[in-house]
C-alpha cells in the first residue's frame, strides 16, 4: 500500500506500507505514521489505485470498517 498526502502547509509526502493492516496498525499508535489531518492525494493498494477523497484520519476509518 502506498499513500501520497499533502499537509496543510502544502508539503507533500509519501509512505509505503506492507499492507492495509500495517497502515491501520501504525495509524492506531499514540503517534501515527502520518498526521490524521494530512489530505490524501492518492492511495494505491496492491498496485491498484483506490479512489478516495478526504484526509488520513478518514482513510483510516474507511479502511478499518
Amino acid at each position: 500500500m502506498k499513500v501520497t498526502y499533502r499537509y496543510l502547509d502544502g508539503r507533500e509526502g509519501s509512505e509505503s506500507f506492507e499492507s492495509v493492516d500495517e497502515f491501520i496498525m501504525l495509524q492506531n499508535r499514540e503517534i501515527p505514521a502520518i498526521d490524521d489531518s494530512a489530505k490524501v492525494v492518492s492511495v494505491e493498494i496492491e498496485g491498484t489505485i483506490y479512489t478516495f477523497t478526504g484526509n488520513i484520519g478518514e482513510l483510516f476509518f474507511e479502511l478499518n470498517k
